[in-house]
């Protein structure tokens, strides 16, 4: 009757054991949808609207980015410069003691003279300086492009650590869970144990009294055959023991082994925990803030959408800022090499000469002191031909130079095109992937949980089935990270921002 009692509650024990189970994973699950549902619409409320805010104030306040503007607006107000005269020459002469002349005393000389470049000309080199300044404005919108893919895919580094580290401690929290049924269970099999040898210490007890009753007058005849009977017993207590004990020691084994785990991700929990701390100091420096700025990271990451259909992606890499520089330069070398022909004709200055003439005393000419006006006219002579020919061959290289690098680089993006299309693909994949690996790994170890509830097996299959689900999670965040970095690189490399 003992025994019976003591074994209810071990069962009561058991039936607590499941609840506590049950609950803590629930409560652990149900938190987790409830962050996912009650957070997500704000989280993806705020995601675009946080994400835009970060690339605006990456482009207000990145230092490097500021600097390539600012060269575009430099290279820009050299257009209004090179397609303008050179400034007109004013020369005045005095002369000291007047120069007598026929009809009177030149007393000083003033000479304007403007100076033309050929045809054509300015005009050319005023061409190639706006293809220069274009060439700079898409330099600048390269370093904006890469800017702005530098701040999505730092965002999205800080939300997978931040994901990660929620993981973690979610993780962490079931394993604490099975901290305490590992703890419960060793306490029902070391109950189990001392029940078992109280109840056979009992029974031998009561065979002995009544075997030296029945045998007063034979006592030592028979001492033989009572060693043997103890013997006997003694294998059949040793025998009953073995299993409890064993049992004791595997409910010890199993809450060793699931603080062992415990210790290990609390160690990854503070790696995560500092790598944070690196990653929100990198984004902070892309926007040119302090490093200790906060960064807000919604609790879930929709995916970004596909700017356009495939085929007009593959289309698009011709609107990449990098070729579009390499364009206009190589159209500013054919304007230079207008320019530079157009340099090698004679140059054209068309003046006037005003002479100051003082009256001559005694002079009766009608011409006494008449000031004395002369158009001029003048040309250049460019006969040293070398350098003009060196000047348009080096135009040329330039423009073939700028032909191939536009060419090198449409190459490129054409290879990273087709690299970020099967990272969003593969990335897709892994999503749904361990989307579903999660789900029948939760399932599992419900299942699991429930089996050593109720018989105390399966405890190291459990830890197992635990650690693939939280590596399944941090997959699963992998990917979803992955996705989206694929479609900013395709962003990137066809210039949408």
């Amino acid at each position: 009757m003992k025994l019976k009692i003591k074994y209810l509650k071990s069962d009561n024990i058991r039936l607590g054991l499941i609840m506590v189970l049950l609950a803590g994973f629930g409560t652990v699950w149900g938190q987790q949808g409830d962050s996912q549902q009650g957070n997500s619409w704000a989280g993806d409320a705020q995601q675009g609207d946080s994400l835009a805010g970060f690339l605006k104030e990456a482009a207000e306040n990145n230092p490097g980015l500021k600097a390539k503007f600012s060269g575009y607006r430099a290279a820009f107000e050299r257009v209004p410069q090179a397609g303008s005269l050179p400034d007109p020459v004013l020369e005045f002469g005095l002369f000291i003691k007047p120069m007598e002349l026929m009809d009177g005393r030149q007393v000083a000389d003033i000479r304007l003279m403007q100076m033309s470049p050929w045809f054509g000309t300015l005009k050319a080199a005023k061409d190639e300086a706006s293809k220069m300044a274009l060439a700079k404005y898409e330099e600048a919108q390269s370093v904006k492009n890469d800017l702005y893919y530098q701040v999505k895919t730092s965002w999205y580094q800080v939300y997978r650590t931040k994901q990660e580290i929620i993981a973690a401690e979610k993780n962490l929290e079931l394993l604490r869970s099975l901290e305490r049924m590992a703890l419960i269970r060793f306490k029902i099999d070391g109950q189990a144990a001392g029940a078992t040898n109280s109840g056979g210490s009992s029974g031998m007890e009561s065979s002995q009294k009544t075997g030296n009753s029945g045998m007063t007058g034979a006592a030592m005849g028979n001492t033989s055959a009572t060693t043997g009977t103890s013997g006997r017993d003694a294998g059949a207590m040793s025998g009953s023991q073995a299993p409890m004990q064993g049992g004791s020691q595997g409910g010890l084994v199993g809450l060793l082994r699931v603080q062992m785990e415990i210790g290990t991700l609390e160690n990854r929990l503070a790696q995560l925990t500092d790598q944070l701390t690196t990653d929100q100091v990198r984004f902070n420096s892309i926007l040119n803030r302090k490093p200790e700025t906060e960064v807000f990271i919604a609790d879930s990451l929709m995916e970004a959408p596909l700017p356009g259909s495939l085929a007009i992606l593959s289309d698009s890499i011709v609107n990449n800022p990098m070729y579009k520089m390499y364009e206009a330069d190589r159209l500013a070398n054919e304007s230079r090499i207008n320019m530079v022909t157009k340099m090698g004709y004679p140059m054209v200055g068309i003046g006037l000469n005003y002479s100051l003439i003082q009256k001559s005393p005694g002079n009766t000419s009608m011409m006494n002191g008449k000031d004395m006006i002369m158009p001029m006219i003048t040309a250049t002579l460019p006969i040293y031909r070398k350098k003009y020919d060196a000047m348009r061959l080096e135009a040329g290289y330039l423009r073939d130079a700028s032909a191939e690098s536009a060419q090198n680089v449409r190459n490129e993006l054409t290879v990273r095109y087709q690299e970020a299309m099967q990272q969003y693909h593969d990335a897709g994949r892994r999503v749904g992937l361990f989307r579903r690996q999660s789900e029948l790994s939760e399932k599992t170890i419900t299942l699991l949980t429930r089996s050593f509830s109720a018989s105390g097996a399966d405890f190291e299959e459990i830890l197992r089935m635990q650690q693939q689900l939280l590596d399944y999670e941090f997959k699963k965040i992998e990917a979803v990270v992955d996705r989206n970095v694929a479609i900013a690189t395709l962003v990137s490399i066809i210039s949408l921002n």
